[in-house]
């Protein structure tokens, strides 16, 4: 047994690897071609690019694992199947259940691996992304600029024409968003869009300034110049030198999450308790309020209104009634402030059990790819990735919708997560236990729907 399992780990290990570096690179490219054309030709140095691109390819990377693990599977034991093997094992009474212990094996020990990533690495890598697309915003702020397009920076409303290099644009178009009462637009035949340490320069040459006061004289003014600097402060656009940016649910390890967990949920708890709390005290003070009512009354009768034992009364009774409508404004904000702190919670929770998730999944697509891959009988890579490509959509659609649920608190955040996982696992129990028992109408079935789509158009 030993040699057959050592026999199919080396059938699955070379294929997953190679579908490793295949989904990567695909994946990688098709961000590449959105997004670096932001990049390209700016003068953004190589290094930036690099840990762009680097930070990516980390995050695409325990998506791409899942999926190369169930196309390695399929092409393994496809590949197998087409050669007659897995009919030889089972001449000599080797059943499906021990050529499922090596796949299993090589499943566990990727998942031991991809769990510390998820957990501790990716979050990292995540946060270093977001800080470095802020620090390319901080110091190239002309990134972002489109040309031949509307562009807002701030309070100001930004038309560019074409780029000239860099950051230097022609046709340049300014107006201010908000300001009604004294509207004023720039226009200029070239500007330039330069970052300082503490906010934005725009150098703009040849131009006017064309100024419209609403008031009684409705005011025109129109202003000629050969260079004009507008300044933006980034305190004004979210840049500040100074600004720490606070990790996001992704962006945290599993410490973290943890912590923010206990944290927002003690929070939570307080303020439950804090409305009981209220309410007790309320239903003392309702019982206060009655007897000081009483009081009142009685007072009133026997001495009148101008005493001083009914004036103090009084003042004891407008006392605690306030302190009942303090009392319930709190319930009333509080109760409004306890939905948020679930909602934190429950997005917190998804990614936490997100983490433990996706890894677990490929050994849902180990037990998925091995009857998929005998029925195939072809251990090509095409084939392997298109099947694996619909399995893994599908996979990805319950793992969206399950993290929309869970967020929402529609569901249980466990359960959101690991929605994708039953069901994608239930499937391949299912697959296995109808080629264990060697089920010749559903190959039949499953040869003529692959036999369909490999089918070659004239």
């Amino acid at each position: 047994m030993r040699i057959i399992n050592k026999y199919i780990l080396k059938e699955l290990i070379p294929p997953f690897f190679l579908s490793v570096f295949i989904l990567v690179f695909v994946l990688l490219t098709q961000f590449m071609v959105k997004h670096l054309d932001r990049f390209l030709g700016k003068g953004i140095p190589f290094t930036t690019i690099f840990k762009f691109i680097l930070y990516n390819s980390l995050s695409i990377l325990s998506l791409a694992i899942p999926m190369a693990m169930l196309v390695a599977t399929m092409m393994a034991f496809g590949r197998l199947s087409s050669d007659n093997e897995i009919t030889g094992f089972k001449s000599n009474g080797i059943s499906y259940y021990k050529f499922l212990r090596p796949g299993l094996l090589f499943g566990i020990i990727v998942v031991a691996l991809m769990i510390p990533f998820n957990l501790w690495i990716l979050p990292d890598m995540n946060h270093n992304m977001r800080k470095l697309t802020y620090q390319i915003s901080k110091d190239r702020p002309d990134i972002d600029i489109r040309e031949n397009m509307i562009n807002t920076i701030y309070d100001k409303v930004i038309y560019v024409g074409n780029q000239i290099n860099n950051n230097l644009y022609s046709d340049i178009v300014i107006f201010n968003k908000n300001n009604y009462k004294n509207r004023t637009t720039i226009l200029a035949e070239k500007g330039q869009i330069n970052s300082l340490e503490d906010g934005i320069v725009l150098d703009l040459t040849k131009g006017s300034i064309h100024e419209y006061i609403s008031s009684s004289s409705n005011e025109y003014r129109k202003t000629y110049f050969d260079h004009y600097n507008i300044l933006i402060p980034f305190d004004g656009i979210n840049f500040n030198k100074d600004k720490v940016l606070i990790k996001q649910d992704r962006e945290m390890d599993i410490n973290t999450l943890l912590l923010t967990i206990n944290k927002k949920n003690y929070e939570k708890n307080k303020l439950h308790e804090n409305n009981l709390t209220n309410e007790i005290r309320i239903s003392e003070l309702e019982l206060d309020k009655q007897e000081l009512k009483l009081n009142l009354a009685n007072i009133e009768d026997i001495k009148g209104k101008e005493n001083k034992e009914y004036k103090t009364t009084f003042i004891k009774l407008s006392q605690v009634r306030t302190s009942i409508d303090n009392l319930n404004n709190s319930i009333t904000k509080n109760k409004k402030i306890i939905p948020h702190f679930e909602n934190e919670i429950n997005n917190y929770e998804v990614e936490l059990h997100k983490k433990f998730s996706i890894p677990f999944a490929c050994i849902i697509f180990i037990l998925l790819g091995i009857p998929l891959g005998i029925v195939s009988k072809k251990g090509s890579f095409s084939i392997s990735i298109a099947i694996s490509l619909g399995f893994f959509i599908l996979y990805w659609a319950l793992l969206q919708v399950g993290e929309f649920m869970g967020d929402e608190g529609k569901i249980n955040p466990a359960l959101s997560m690991w929605l994708g996982n039953i069901f994608t696992g239930t499937i391949a129990l299912i697959l296995f236990y109808i080629s264990s028992i060697e089920n010749t109408n559903f190959d039949k079935q499953f040869n003529s729907i692959r036999n369909l789509l490999t089918k070659p158009r004239v």
